[in-house]
């Protein structure tokens, strides 16, 4: 006997929920339970609705997504979704996806993926606590405050623990990740970089380079409020004068 599929949509764009819509409808045994446009919305349905399978937006305005799954993994992992991530392409997200087992879509979405990535999620809703698991997983990656950033090398895309980054520097609207002796160029900026970075472990020092603070071996006066901060590999950079307020914080 077939269970009906409780589905849940989120995506900030009506086009897309639209087009998710008419997928759904050639489905058979279905139900769209919520639609949501942002991440407030999602948080809100998680708790009202009962949901077997989230096709789920991974930028979407309000609450952060993957800050929503996190808490719903620790408050009820028995009763977790199964998800379908749907994305524009971005390299770094779909890698980080198939590392962690996770189905997802590219947009624009098409029927026959769509039929197989929906049959997959029936099957991985029968085992919540599994895909509590998985989506735990994926969340750390993607979300605010990864455990590891993916970055390209020889044509392919490795995983890099953040913990192993020295400094990171920016390259237009790309950013150059240094660690151990090694850098990768990200398509990723700076900025984008600085929000995704804990504040405690990481600080940016010029509005070109970001630091790890555990890589810092001392900070050399160079004049009048004019500093460089000098890393333990020996790499020197520049401490801005509009971020000399960031020395108090270092010492403490």
């Amino acid at each position: 006997m077939t269970t009906t599929l409780r589905i849940l949509v989120a995506d900030d764009e009506p086009l897309a929920r639209q087009m998710a819509r008419r997928l759904l409808a050639a489905a058979k045994d279905v139900v769209v339970v919520a639609e949501c446009e942002d991440g407030d919305a999602l948080a809100g349905a998680l708790d009202r609705e009962e949901v077997d399978v989230m096709l789920l937006d991974v930028r979407m305005p309000g609450q952060d997504v993957f800050d929503v799954l996190e808490r719903r993994v620790r408050r009820a992992p028995a009763t977790m979704p199964a998800v379908i991530f749907t994305t524009a392409y971005e390299r770094y997200a779909v890698r980080a996806f198939e590392m962690n087992a996770a189905d997802y879509l590219v947009k624009p979405l098409t029927a026959p993926r769509f039929a197989e990535a929906l049959a997959r999620a029936r099957k991985r809703a029968e085992d919540r606590a599994a895909v509590a698991v998985g989506v735990a997983r994926v969340a750390r990656d993607l979300g605010r405050r990864p455990d590891r950033l993916l970055v390209p090398e020889r044509g392919r895309m490795v995983s890099l623990e953040i913990a192993a980054i020295d400094w990171i520097q920016a390259e237009g609207d790309y950013a150059r990740v240094h660690a151990g002796g090694k850098s990768y160029l990200v398509a990723r900026s700076l900025t984008d970089l600085e929000g995704r970075l804990d504040p405690n472990r990481f600080a940016r020092i010029h509005r070109s380079a970001i630091v790890n603070r555990e890589r810092i071996r001392e900070v050399r006066p160079e004049g009048s409020r004019r500093h460089s901060v000098v890393l333990v590999d020996g790499t020197r950079l520049v401490l801005s004068r509009s971020r000399a307020d960031w020395l108090r914080d270092w010492r403490l």
